[in-house]
């Protein structure tokens, strides 16, 4: 997968980059930091590349071949309007490893509030590229069941944090430092613009 690939490939260097800032700051070497890192993107792009059917690049020009036209809106905006379906219990699923990485890579999302913002804003920038995806629906329902995954993800991670944290220490994010600050955004857009690019 030619995609993962460039991810992990930009991902290598921005992390060979962060690390020696970090070292030279405060002497911080979690070499399980990166390793899970890499699990997160490989959980990011399989969710968007091959569950979600984030917009590519390809598909785009065989679209605007045949029907001249990407921008393709399909939104529910009524919640549950036809009770849970099937597809909302896997999105809960889909969002689980989420709640569940972010506070054990980054010690900021040990904030509940910290860690609902960022799945309700990266569900919703996933709603939103459904628009110019064929065949998929920007839908209500889906914000929702993602946000509740990662919310229950996130009571996992509480539940057994003492005895992960003996074993990784969350990075520090530095509100003054935008390169360690913008590092969580960071794996979302390296994780789309390489399943774009494919």
């Amino acid at each position: 997968m030619l995609s993962l690939a460039l991810a992990f490939i930009i991902l290598t260097i921005y992390n060979y980059k962060q690390q020696k800032t970090l070292f030279k700051i405060m002497h911080y070497k979690e070499i399980n930091h990166y390793v899970i890192g890499y699990g997160m993107m490989l959980y990011l792009m399989i969710m968007l590349k091959e569950i979600i059917g984030f917009p590519s690049l390809s598909n785009w020009q065989r679209v605007l071949n045949v029907q001249g036209n990407i921008f393709d809106p399909n939104i529910n905006i009524i919640p549950f309007g036809t009770g849970m379906l099937h597809s909302d219990y896997l999105n809960i699923l889909m969002f689980i490893p989420l709640g569940f990485i972010l506070p054990l890579m980054w010690s900021k999302y040990r904030s509940f509030k910290e860690t609902l913002k960022y799945a309700f804003f990266l569900s919703l920038f996933i709603e939103l590229s459904q628009l110019f995806t064929r065949f998929r629906a920007t839908d209500i329902n889906d914000l929702i069941t993602n946000t509740l995954g990662a919310v229950i993800g996130w009571l996992i991670y509480l539940a057994l944090s003492k005895l992960i944290l003996k074993k990784v220490t969350p990075i520090p994010l530095f509100q003054s430092s935008k390169f360690f600050s913008f590092e969580p955004k960071m794996y979302v857009l390296i994780a789309a613009v390489c399943s774009f690019l494919s």
